[in-house]
């Protein structure tokens, strides 16, 4: 072959090879074009598919609970009242309490007792539970009940002479409460989501214990008083009248309070309340008689069985 016929043919070949080379890889070329779009656009539809639940994700963590519904748990404080006591006897024991009616010689320096005063504290703590609902996003109304038991009391005595200077006359009054409860409405304003500021009152009740005793001190002896049907006999250095009461009042309680929810389901309360339960009072009966057949009584009226109860508490909310 001739040298320049065969760099023709060369020439020639090598044409044709590129041209072969160029249609194998444009099929190449386009099936990696085309899974490049195929994984753009699953890509895309799983950034679709996700984006749904990150975003519900980031709105549920970002809400705050709703105090609706039911709670439930316990708590602590104190409780403080103030007492004064005073006195109502019969035609003999107003010997004691109002000297004179009737007089007898040897009592004629006796000085009556006088209405006393004490103070009362103790600790208090129970259970509550109640149920919310939430009114749109700033008001709450609810219902609670709680029941707790008490270590509140106190005791206040008097001394006065009955035949001075050797002989007097003492009278002791206590109280304490054993335990208490309520039934309560709410009413309250979400100040943040989380904090609750409410006031709350409804129907309180409990169980008042009272105690009375009169006694006449001095180095010894006796004397009775009889009147109009009614007398005692009293015995120096013993108990002459004495009278205990244990029953369940009931009243009513007002206060208010502040509530953190510091958790999903978990708060935390500090509030007040006053409670009254009512007039309380004790019948102390002379435990002898003089002259006469009925024992004589006096009534210690120790006014209203109220008072005052600050504490803490947690709630467990369902």
């Amino acid at each position: 072959m001739l040298p320049w016929r065969h760099s023709v043919q060369r020439q020639h070949d090598l044409r044709i090879s590129g041209a072969l080379e160029s249609r194998r890889g444009r099929p190449v070329r386009r099936a990696l074009a085309a899974v490049a779009v195929l994984a753009s656009v699953a890509s895309g539809a799983e950034a679709a598919d996700q984006s749904p639940a990150l975003f519900t994700k980031a709105r549920t963590a970002d809400s705050s609970p709703s105090w609706t519904g039911f709670y439930a748990g316990g708590n602590v404080g104190g409780a403080w009242a103030d007492r004064t006591v005073n006195f109502t006897g019969d035609a003999a024991s107003a010997f004691i309490f109002n000297p004179g009616v009737p007089i007898a010689p040897p009592f004629a320096g006796q000085v009556a007792p006088s209405p006393h005063d004490f103070s009362m504290s103790g600790a208090t703590g129970g259970l509550q539970a109640g149920y919310n609902w939430q009114l749109g996003g700033k008001w709450l109304v609810g219902v609670e009940g709680d029941l707790s038991a008490s270590s509140l009391r106190g005791s206040g005595r008097e001394t006065t002479p009955i035949l001075p200077p050797a002989f007097a006359q003492t009278i002791s009054a206590e109280q304490k409460i054993d335990w208490w409860g309520s039934i309560r409405g709410r009413l309250g304003a979400l100040v943040t989501p989380n904090v609750l500021l409410y006031g709350t009152g409804g129907f309180a009740f409990g169980r008042v214990a009272t105690f009375d005793d009169y006694i006449a001190n001095g180095p010894g002896g006796a004397f009775s008083v009889s009147v109009g049907g009614t007398s005692f006999s009293c015995t120096i250095g013993s108990t002459c009248f004495t009278g205990t009461d244990s029953r369940i009042l009931a009243g009513w309680t007002v206060g208010g309070g502040g509530e953190w929810r510091f958790a999903p389901r978990w708060s935390f309360k500090a509030e007040y309340l006053y409670v009254d339960l009512g007039k309380s009072s004790v019948t102390a009966t002379a435990l002898a008689t003089g002259i006469g057949p009925t024992l004589s009584k006096y009534t210690a009226n120790f006014g209203r069985a109220d008072f005052h109860v600050a504490r803490v508490g947690v709630n467990y909310h369902f």
